[in-house]
């Protein structure tokens, strides 16, 4: 019987493939909460640093994602998790924002949610949730 971390890291690739086909990344949700961090608390260059390495990190997308399951493959579950979410673009905020926007422009359809790229988010999403540290 495979471990719930061989489970989370085939779910990771899988979900990271299909990012990669759609497309999908999380550069510009961190570019615009470091614009949120930068105008409104603080702005300093360790925090332009720092956004600029997750900024680098996000924008890999899919590929973060499957690395990160690769990692949760080999017992790394702590960093792995963090790459899947950086690579994810903290997807589950983005599709809860989407679903409010459909709902309230009257457009909610349940084909809108089956695209590929959500597809991918919400398995790096369950990937993320299943990983324990063993």
């Amino acid at each position: 019987m495979a471990s719930k971390n061989s489970k989370a890291m085939g779910i990771a690739i899988v979900a990271g493939i299909l990012l990669l086909i759609a497309g999908v990344s999380g550069f510009a949700t961190w570019e615009t909460i470091k614009d949120f961090v930068t105008t409104n608390i603080m702005d300093n260059s360790i925090i332009q640093i720092v956004f600029a390495i997750i900024i680098f990190i996000a924008s890999l997308g899919s590929i973060a994602v499957i690395a990160g399951g690769l990692l949760i493959g080999k017992n790394k579950v702590v960093p792995g998790k963090l790459l899947i979410t950086l690579g994810a673009g903290l997807g589950l905020i983005g599709l809860i924002f989407s679903i409010i926007v459909a709902l309230a422009e009257r457009n909610l359809t349940l084909g809108s949610f089956f695209s590929i790229g959500i597809i991918g988010l919400i398995l790096s999403i369950v990937a993320r949730a299943i990983a324990k540290k063993e």
